[in-house]
């Protein structure tokens, strides 16, 4: 009875210029990446989208 076989693990990738991660816990490949990434957060690039719920009193 032969083993299961065990799918190679893909290689996580920086969010910001798609290079190989250098350690397996780092979210950037560099100081740069992580600038760059703090710099949209910062301008407001990112942005989670929120349906507000109409005001109750504005609708009279």
């Amino acid at each position: 009875m032969t083993p299961p076989q065990v799918p190679p693990r893909r290689t996580r990738r920086c969010p910001i210029c798609s290079r190989p991660l250098p350690t397996p816990g780092s979210r950037f490949c560099s100081d740069r990446c992580a600038s760059v990434d703090l710099g949209r957060w910062l301008r407001g690039d990112y942005a989670i989208p929120v349906r507000e719920d109409p005001d109750p009193e504005d609708e009279s």
